[in-house]
């Protein structure tokens, strides 16, 4: 009996020292002036903050001129090595977006760098949130790798518009998908009130939240081979 007892007690102790390795990006100012965002630095700075109050998450966060794509790159290698197989990594862009990919300072962050990234990792949980424009492409280089064979690993993808959508900014410090992002990992989601959020309550919240706001213009996705109710954040 005791020796099953100090069992759980360890398994207790390992799930609840489990963390989160975070990589917020946020580019709202590019080189040149016509193609500046408003909100997308601020929209990883919340991001940030919200890992920040979780006394389990280790995150780095780079916006505007410190998000080159060197940078972004090293910085996903350096925090996601950290994590262990029980802990969860995380990276979030907020910017502009092209086919496959998101658009960095000086240069573009394809599907298959930020797969390439967390396959070296450990860790069992793995999640890319975007909020760019036709973020929902990445699917279709997706399913376009998978056809030829390649394995990208347990990746679940959250993504703030559909292929030929555009993400829209709102006239507040958010973008509408960040806001309810945000909203949903600091409880909102958590229908069940077990201080959990998991995959499943953080997308219908999330998607419900900005296809009434952009009035039925902008449907998030998400998709990947991943447990509907792995645990997003835990508080």
């Amino acid at each position: 009996m005791r020796k099953t007892l100090a069992a759980l007690l360890l398994l207790a102790s390992i799930a609840v020292h489990a963390h989160n390795y975070v990589v917020c990006v946020g580019v709202s100012d590019y080189p040149g002036r016509q193609n500046d965002l408003r909100v997308s630095a601020n929209d990883a700075m919340t991001i940030q903050n919200i890992y920040a109050a979780n006394k389990h998450a280790n995150i780095k966060c780079l916006t505007n001129s410190k998000a080159s794509l060197t940078s972004v790159k090293r910085a996903m290698a350096e925090t996601f090595s950290r994590a262990g197989s029980d802990d969860a990594v995380l990276f979030f862009f907020s910017g502009h977006g092209v086919p496959g990919g998101f658009v960095c300072q000086d240069g573009f962050l394809y599907y298959k760098d930020i797969v390439a990234v967390m396959q070296q990792s450990k860790a069992k949980t793995k999640i890319v949130i975007a909020d760019a424009c036709y973020a929902g492409k990445m699917r279709s280089t997706a399913q376009h790798k998978a056809n030829d064979g390649t394995r990208d690993g347990n990746i679940m993808f959250f993504l703030s518009s559909r292929t030929s959508e555009r993400s829209m900014e709102t006239p507040f410090a958010n973008s509408f998908f960040t806001i309810y992002l945000e909203r949903g990992l600091r409880g909102g989601a958590d229908t069940n009130r077990d201080k959990t959020i998991t995959a499943r309550e953080l997308y219908d919240f999330v998607h419900n939240g900005v296809v009434k706001d952009s009035k039925d213009r902008q449907h998030p996705v998400m998709w990947g081979n991943f447990d509907k109710n792995m645990t997003i954040i835990k508080w």
